[in-house]
């Protein structure tokens, strides 16, 4: 009978977390901002308020709503027939070497131009239209392996509550955005007269302003430290992939990627720091470097 692989929760999964540190204060703002008005017509407290909320962040790991995110929130479809089939297969042949065969997966379809694909949830697993169209079985198994490899290592989980708590901030970075644009012709209308009027509006403006900044500056800062822990993330998933012995596939697979990728030449050090995704051709040759010491 074979052994069931250990599950090793590698760095990764802890820095993931440090985007969801960033989103706290803003998330604790905005879920003040909604308690105030929960709390007119139900009699809660702020605590039992606060708490219930983050406590919820737990349905983003019930299949149910995974479903629910991926499909709706995502934008993505499920997999037609033969794509299931093709997915299905790869799956149980990654399942088998990890040797998690009850574990699965929610599969789904990015209508995308790319050869991409991305993890999320507990056990979502999202693949482009152009990498099924594109790839063959072998190169489309590396591609699973990787994705499957980041939930192996629970790469994942920090993400999940990220984009809970990213919620509420988006909402109210946006209700900011919109009334700035609402407010801006009245207030002009007051900066034109003389007195306390002109001062009213000025005041008004800086609390606008800074109200929107809050919530639009914490989703960018959170998505900058997600991009920036994601590209160890990747890179862990690779070698992972190399254990699980379907190093050769995904090296196979990304080198459809580096042939429409420009790889670092010509993009900037801000984006070449700030990528998710390191350059392919610096996946495929870590990868190669580690078949070669495998192999050794």
């Amino acid at each position: 009978m074979a052994r069931r692989r250990k599950t090793v929760i590698d760095s990764s999964a802890l820095t993931a977390i440090v985007p969801v540190l960033a989103l706290l204060p803003a998330w604790l703002s905005a879920m003040s901002l909604i308690w105030v008005v929960v709390a007119i017509p139900f009699d809660t407290s702020y605590v039992t308020f606060i708490g219930t909320a983050a406590l919820a962040s737990v349905v983003m790991f019930l299949p149910a709503t995974q479903r629910i995110f991926v499909t709706r929130m995502l934008g993505v479809r499920t997999p037609e027939r033969d794509e299931r089939r093709r997915l299905d297969t790869a799956a149980r042949m990654v399942l088998a070497a990890a040797r998690t065969p009850k574990r699965r997966f929610v599969f789904a379809i990015d209508e995308s131009s790319d050869v991409n694909a991305f993890a999320c949830g507990g056990h979502i697993l999202v693949v482009s239209s152009f990498a099924l169209d594109n790839l063959d079985d072998d190169e489309l198994l590396g591609v699973v392996a990787h994705e499957f490899s980041h939930h192996l290592g629970a790469h994942t989980v920090g993400l999940s509550f990220a984009q809970w708590f990213s919620l509420p901030v988006l909402l109210f970075a946006r209700l900011g955005e919109f009334t700035r644009k609402v407010a801006r012709s009245p207030l002009r209308r007051l900066e034109a007269m003389e007195g306390a009027a002109r001062h009213i509006a000025r005041g008004l403006d800086v609390v606008l302003r800074g109200f929107s900044w809050l919530f639009g500056a914490t989703l960018v800062t959170a998505q900058r430290l997600n991009d920036l822990v994601g590209r160890d993330a990747e890179f862990h998933a690779d070698r992972r992939v190399v254990e699980l012995g379907f190093g050769r596939q995904l090296s196979r697979a990304l080198t459809h990627v580096a042939a429409r990728d420009g790889s670092s030449i010509g993009r900037g050090r801000h984006e070449r720091i700030f990528s998710s995704h390191p350059p392919a051709r610096t996946r495929i040759a870590r990868i190669e470097a580690l078949l070669r010491s495998r192999s050794r």
